[in-house]
């Protein structure tokens, strides 16, 4: 079993890699097509998992030193510091949705300060003073926290609040990807990763981004639909008038 799971594991992370990449493509043609902020944020969390996939994958053939050591800790403070960034880019989505409160300028700059502060918080209580130790799970070696907390607490949150924002898109676009992305991601960062491995939790959160991005292809779409029915119904009108 443990030799079944030594080829699983790090085939899954590379899978990631090539898939978070393509999704990376995929986010920049739809900014391209809108100018969404939220498409511009994405890619750096897609490039952030990525790399972090990355590191878990080559870990076993950089072994244990500094090296390594070094990654880990740049792919911890990359995890604390962009996750929250979740924040902003469902804010961004809710706005493009129609949601009235999410069209204020107040509320999406709020939603960059809340995120700015998770990140700040996480780093500064969970980054700081952070000492590393190896450990090797189904023939993956990486560095992990030497006294890691019970949970996630902050990708806990900002998970919930993505669920929250993807009811009120999910009644107002009859689109519920985003709420079960978020509900994914949530469930997998809350099952212990000296469990289960680090497959469950990239995984869930290459599905939240997934999501995010259909989410994002679904409103341009909606947009699209409502010019064509307002330009046949001004050409009508036009017509009537003549």
């Amino acid at each position: 079993m443990t030799n079944i799971l030594s080829v699983i594991h790090p085939f899954c992370h590379l899978s990631y890699i090539l898939v978070e990449w393509v999704l990376l493509v995929w986010s920049i043609q739809l900014w391209c097509k809108s100018n969404s902020i939220a498409m511009i944020v994405l890619p750096i969390l897609l490039v952030c998992s990525s790399y972090d996939n990355f590191v878990l994958l080559v870990g076993s053939l950089l072994g244990e030193g500094k090296l390594l050591e070094s990654l880990s800790m740049l792919r911890f403070l990359a995890h604390y510091i962009v996750v929250p960034l979740f924040i902003v880019i469902v804010v961004e989505l809710a706005h493009r949705a129609g949601a009235d409160w999410a069209g204020s300028r107040f509320v999406r700059v709020l939603g960059w300060v809340l995120a700015i502060g998770l990140g700040i918080y996480d780093v500064a209580t969970q980054f700081v003073g952070l000492e590393l130790v190896p450990e090797t799970f189904a023939g993956m070696l990486r560095y992990v926290a030497a006294q890691p907390n019970q949970l996630p607490i902050i990708t806990i949150l900002v998970n919930l609040f993505v669920m929250i924002i993807g009811i009120g898109i999910w009644r107002r676009l009859k689109w519920s990807w985003l709420f079960v992305g978020a509900l994914v991601s949530l469930i997998g960062n809350a099952i212990p990763t000296d469990l289960v491995g680090t497959v469950l939790a990239s995984v869930s959160e290459l599905i939240l981004a997934l999501c995010m991005l259909l989410t994002e292809q679904r409103t341009q779409y909606m947009m699209a639909m409502l010019k064509l029915s307002t330009e046949s119904q001004q050409s009508q009108l036009n017509l009537q008038t003549y």
